[in-house]
């Protein structure tokens, strides 16, 4: 499909073609292939978007985008979608990610697959993202992959089928995405869709935490202190905690205080005392960082004895209704402590 030559929307008639197209090519089982290479504009305009430079990025692909550049028209939907360089336009980006996607742009159906998922700019239709994301798969999308795993998994929009979502995650893990990895770590652990086994969970947690995941490194410090894994190794388990906790996960702050708590070491000097993690942890919004910091301020372990400050910290506790009952139960008795000697 070439977008024609002044920046316009599909008008309706134009707009079920393009949809009835659409369903054919899944009924048949076809993966429509891109209408052209690449320009090397658009890989220029891309560094440019990475740059910041999104007015120089909206010039570059802007009139690749009218002339029929698919690449080009993924582009430049991605820019009317988050409003970079132009006013936001969910609209137009649906135009351009259906022109794109249509003539085989797999970023730009999975694109459309995102969107119709959480109802952003079209419809929400999970049948209509799996549709999308099939045919973004079909062409080797990690990501597209992954989603179709979690839509199997749970039964959004298919019956649901948990060995072959597992079997979406294992392609979209062996292509690299860190997220699929931690999924698939996930099955193993509990068990969902393929055998249980704890090596391959944690096998799978270290490719995730290696690629930057910050959750499967938690997981993966997890396992490592629990025992599932032989004796605990609870350096190595802080090695994953820190890991997580430098990524800005709050629960990580306060399992890596307990960790060095607890007498697990940190290569480097930056380990600091548990109270600076649970500190973290509590400036984050992590409830047991707050109570944990709250005793250490109780106490005057790793910091000074500062009773009306953990006062404060108790309050906002038993003030969430959100907290855990047997974490507010702990305040609580903490707060009554802390009435007795204050």
């Amino acid at each position: 499909m070439i977008w024609p030559p002044v920046a316009k929307r599909l008008n309706k008639r134009a707009m079920r073609r393009v949809f009835f197209t659409f369903l054919a090519c899944l009924n048949l089982g076809l993966s429509l292939t891109p209408a052209m290479a690449q320009d090397p504009a658009v890989a220029e305009a891309f560094d440019l978007l990475l740059a910041g430079d999104y007015d120089g990025a909206l010039a570059l692909v802007s009139p690749l985008a009218e002339a029929g550049d698919t690449e080009a028209q993924h582009l430049l939907g991605y820019l009317y979608e988050n409003g970079l360089g132009v006013e936001k336009d969910l609209q137009h980006a649906v135009d351009l990610y259906v022109a794109a996607g249509t003539a085989g742009q797999p970023d730009a159906q999975f694109a459309l697959g995102e969107m119709a998922l959480a109802g952003e700019g079209v419809r929400q239709s999970s049948e209509t993202a799996l549709g999308w994301y099939k045919l973004a798969a079909r062409q080797g999308h990690a990501r597209a992959k992954l989603r179709l795993g979690v839509m199997y998994l749970e039964g959004n929009g298919v019956e649901q089928d948990k060995a072959r979502g597992v079997e979406y995650f294992t392609d979209a893990a062996e292509a690299g995405e860190a997220e699929a990895q931690r999924n698939l770590a996930i099955a193993f652990l509990s068990g969902d869709g393929v055998v249980a086994n704890d090596r391959k969970a944690a096998e799978w947690f270290a490719k995730s935490a290696n690629g930057g995941d910050a959750l499967a490194a938690y997981n993966l410090s997890l396992m490592l202190q629990s025992g599932r894994l032989g004796p605990p190794d609870l350096n190595a388990a802080a090695a994953r905690m820190h890991q997580s906790a430098q990524a800005d996960f709050a629960p990580a702050m306060t399992g890596l205080g307990l960790l060095l708590h607890g007498g697990a070491k940190l290569d480097g000097d930056d380990a600091g005392h548990p109270a600076d993690w649970f500190e973290r942890a509590a400036e984050a919004g992590d409830p047991q960082g707050r109570f944990l910091y709250a005793v250490a301020l109780t106490q005057g372990d790793g910091r000074e004895a500062d009773p009306e400050s953990a006062k404060l910290l108790v309050d906002d506790l038993l003030a969430d209704p959100s907290v855990d009952p047997d974490l507010k139960r702990d305040a609580e008795k903490l707060r009554k402590e802390l009435a007795r000697k204050h």
